[in-house]
């Protein structure tokens, strides 16, 4: 092969088309590597089940273990609670957020606690309530003599503040879920989300009698609408004494706006309860769910044949929350 020989250019071609093939490719390649980096820095990853030794607040897995603050004095809150003199008057310094002063009613009435961690046990928790689903539900839960959680949303209605008062009555958990559940509205900024939350809160109390401890965002603690301020409404609720909660598994009831036969229901809760040494479930109760109470009895059943108990959540009860990703 010589210089201008047909083979030389034959030659000349392939290594032309060589180049024009991987060149593009490892562009590609490359693009793509970078992509699935900025896609998992924006999705929250995986929840996971915060362990003994968790780290402080804002590390790589959200744990929220702060040091409770001191009471200075004890006296009468609503309902009868004590609730801490000091934090119903914080006092702010000139580099503590303004927000800390809003609503200063708005506090738990016990301390930050949440380190009790059981294994072998489901919490089954219940969004977006109270409505004729609840009654379903409460009858199923009554029959198996299990207790659970509901995270419920402000109502007009009169039956459904009933609702309200029959969870309670009944021994289940009673949490707070926004008022409006307009992600709009309660994610337009941590003043907003107080405002919703407070809403929320006044209700509950002044329906039931008992002041909500553990709460629910919509949406979970990370979603499309609180990145920029997420850690900063965790904390804020925190620091009030409030216990916040995500899920690790979830029935799968409003992924879409069809109705799900309940035997998916019952697979998804089941499926996503092996391995876990705890579960925290997602369910809804809300009007549209009608398959939801049907499959909460068979779920019930096998989850017990796997050797899980039930329980409902309490202001003890370490949280797991979705992990910040940096």
């Amino acid at each position: 092969m010589y210089f201008g020989s047909v083979r030389f250019f034959k030659n000349l071609v392939f290594v032309a088309v060589c180049i024009l093939i991987l060149v593009p490719t490892f562009l590609a390649v490359k693009y793509y590597r970078q992509l699935e980096q900025s896609v998992a820095a924006a999705d929250p990853p995986a929840v996971e089940v915060i362990p003994d030794d968790a780290p402080e607040l804002n590390s790589p897995v959200s744990t929220f273990e702060p040091e409770p603050k001191p009471a200075e004095s004890e006296e009468p809150g609503a309902n009868g609670e004590a609730v801490s003199q000091g934090d119903q008057n914080p006092v702010l310094s000139d580099d503590v957020p303004s927000y800390q002063s809003l609503y200063p009613d708005f506090y738990a009435p016990q301390p930050y606690n949440a380190t009790e961690r059981n294994e072998k046990v489901i919490y089954l928790t219940f969004d977006d309530g109270p409505s004729e689903r609840t009654d379903e539900i409460l009858a199923v839960l009554a029959e198996k003599d299990v207790k659970a959680t509901f995270f419920v949303t402000g109502k007009n209605k009169e039956e459904d503040l009933a609702r309200m008062r029959r969870i309670v009555e009944e021994g289940h958990t009673i949490g707070m879920h926004s008022f409006s559940h307009d992600y709009a509205a309660v994610y337009s900024s941590v003043e907003g989300f107080l405002e919703e939350f407070y809403k929320n809160f006044t209700q509950i109390r002044e329906a039931t009698g008992t002041t909500p401890t553990v709460f629910r965002c919509p949406g979970g603690s990370i979603n499309g609408y609180d990145g920029g301020f997420y850690q900063e409404i965790i904390s804020e609720m925190i620091r009030r004494g409030f216990v916040p909660f995500d899920w690790n598994i979830s029935s799968e009831d409003a992924v879409t706006t069809h109705v799900a036969p309940a035997n998916k229901l019952t697979a998804n809760v089941v499926n996503g309860a092996k391995g876990k040494l705890r579960g925290f479930v997602l369910f809804h109760d809300s009007e549209m769910k009608t398959t939801t109470p049907l499959a909460l009895g068979p779920a019930i059943d096998q989850l017990r044949e796997m050797g899980f108990e039930f329980s409902a959540i309490t202001p003890n009860t370490m949280p797991v929350l979705y992990s910040y990703g940096y």
